[in-house]
């Protein structure tokens, strides 16, 4: 059952790295952020050495809970607690799923303002249209 879960969850890395992503962050740009290189976040990642304010500091870049990188993958969290608290790191479809509607939304926001422009055209153009008459 422990071998099943281990390869079925994403390894650390590849959680930070999805939320990176996410965030359209690079793993480069979090290792600059904490001030070490690649290989040393690397190695203390798959020694599972990494100091728990070096967690603390990638869930405050990262705006995740520190308590997820230890949230077993089933659980799901209070349901009365704020969106921030109940990120869920063990999932890459859902965090696909993030980028999506907010990229959906940016576009609504952007197609809002362009129907905003075409109606101030379009009034101008009516006023426009009865001073001439």
């Amino acid at each position: 059952m422990e071998a099943e879960l281990h390869n079925t969850v994403p390894n650390l890395k590849e959680r930070i790295i999805a939320v990176l992503n996410s965030r359209k962050l690079t793993y480069k740009q979090l290792t600059e952020y904490l001030g070490v290189t690649e290989e040393q976040l690397d190695h203390a990642l798959e020694q599972n050495t990494i100091e728990i304010r070096t967690l603390e500091q990638i869930s405050k870049e990262l705006r995740i809970p520190l308590y997820s990188f230890f949230r077993h993958p089933e659980e799901t969290g209070d349901s009365n607690e704020h969106p921030y608290y109940n990120v869920n790191i063990w999932a890459p479809e859902e965090i696909h799923m993030r980028v999506e509607n907010e990229n959906l939304r940016a576009e609504i926001e952007r197609l809002r303002l362009e129907i905003a422009k075409k109606e101030l055209l379009i009034q101008g153009l009516e006023e426009q249209l009865k001073k001439e008459s």
